[in-house]
């Protein structure tokens, strides 16, 4: 078995069949998908059994927990050399796996591309899985999005690093999939979207409302962090590491908390941590590269400025 592929299902009735037909059809053939039902109430399993006949598809039962819980549950099932993960209402490229597994079996255990926000047939936008790719750096792989899919991971390599998606949280791949990066033997980058990451309004990060789950951010990183340290990778990667801080708590998950009145206490937060972790975050090499319009927004957030910030966010809604 070449590829196990895992795909937690809850809620998505109305996508799955989208996602399972670019599975089932993938040229490459020597997969199994492992479907996680995790405790779904709508016909999402239904759909499943009533349109596909294919032994390789396997249905795995278990009480709602969240899609982390989901994952491990799924990799505890998988039989291929490689682990592929999918979110049950996004969808591939009919190539995405035989390409990465080509590229994986020529040296590397872990491969990532790029994906597609995709809205609906008329319109999806490109987007680079690692801004700051460097292929003189490897390193630089360390600082892509760390979303559990996008990444063709060698199986062995997870099971030998014992990692685990943070169950109970959001953001439970940010806490792991950066430290399996700088653990792989000669980690990849192909620069091709393969992935349709769907945008769908009510997902537990496109969501309307104040979510408390956004907070997860500051676990989550204190946890990544915690992997690279206990392993004796800090110092290696420390470059790597406080680029991510900037992405995902100066810059990143920064308009989540401005937007909400519930959210304002985190600001104070981020500026807090970033002052105990990273407190010359603004040398970082990464972070040079960026815009100025990137850089105005960080300081801005570092200095817990949330005046003007709501000021610029006025003046931009006109």
């Amino acid at each position: 078995m070449k590829v196990s592929v895992i795909v937690p299902v809850y809620g998505v009735e109305d996508y799955i069949i989208r996602c399972m037909d670019s599975l089932v059809n993938q040229t490459l053939k020597d997969i199994e998908i492992i479907v996680i039902n995790d405790g779904t109430k709508d016909n999402s399993i239904k759909k499943i059994c009533d349109k596909y006949d294919d032994d390789r598809i396997k249905i795995i039962y278990k009480e709602n927990e969240g899609q982390a819980k989901a994952r491990n549950r799924g990799v505890k099932y998988a039989k291929g050399k490689y682990l592929f993960f999918v979110d049950s209402d996004d969808f591939l490229e009919l190539n995405t796996l035989e390409e990465l597994y080509k590229v994986a079996e020529s040296g590397h255990d872990l491969v990532c591309c790029d994906y597609y926000k995709y809205y609906d047939d008329n319109h999806k936008e490109a987007i680079s899985l690692i801004e700051h790719f460097d292929p003189n750096n490897l390193k630089s792989i360390v600082t892509g999005m760390p979303g559990g899919p996008c990444h063709l991971i060698l199986k062995k390599l997870y099971l030998d690093q014992k990692i685990e998606f943070l169950e109970g949280y959001i953001h439970e791949d940010t806490a792991i999939i950066p430290y399996l990066i700088a653990v792989s033997k000669n980690p990849t980058y192909i620069k091709k979207p393969f992935y349709y990451y769907f945008q769908r309004e009510g997902s537990s990060l496109n969501r309307k409302e104040y979510n408390p789950k956004w907070e997860d951010i500051f676990y989550a990183l204190e946890y990544l962090q915690k992997k690279f340290k206990d392993n004796n990778l800090y110092q290696e990667y420390h470059d790597e590491l406080e680029y991510i801080y900037i992405e995902y708590l100066l810059h990143a998950p920064n308009l989540k908390f401005l937007d909400y009145k519930e959210g304002n206490k985190n600001i104070k937060r981020v500026s807090l941590v970033m002052k105990q972790e990273f407190p010359k975050w603004n040398k970082n090499k990464y972070y040079k590269e960026e815009n100025i319009k990137y850089k105005i927004m960080c300081t801005l957030f570092y200095h817990n400025n949330i005046r003007i910030l709501k000021l610029i966010r006025k003046v931009k809604a006109k």
